[in-house]
């Protein structure tokens, strides 16, 4: 389960810093502050996890789209995109 202050810190993770990670799988801190590590497979990302004395266990993996990747986003990344409120009322 995803703690609730890593989903508010990762959410608010500046855009600008997640750029440099496009298409690479991140390793973040388990409070979603920071990035531990990064790699273009899972399996780098976590040895480069390893590699920085952190516990694979106590990191958070993540994707983030590549500029040719079909997105979808959920209603925390649509939230940000438009800086509202999403209403579930027509």
């Amino acid at each position: 389960m995803i703690p609730s202050v890593y989903r508010s810190n990762r959410a608010a993770f500046p855009r600008v810093e997640l750029e440099k990670y496009r298409g690479l799988w991140v390793a973040f801190a388990a409070d979603g502050t920071r990035v531990v590590a990064s790699g273009s497979t899972f399996e780098q990302a976590d040895q480069q996890v390893r590699a920085a004395g952190e516990d694979p266990n106590e990191v958070i993996f993540e994707r983030v789209p590549g500029p040719d990747d079909d997105i979808c986003l959920g209603s925390e990344e649509f939230r940000a995109c438009f800086n509202s409120p999403i209403s579930t009322n027509p």
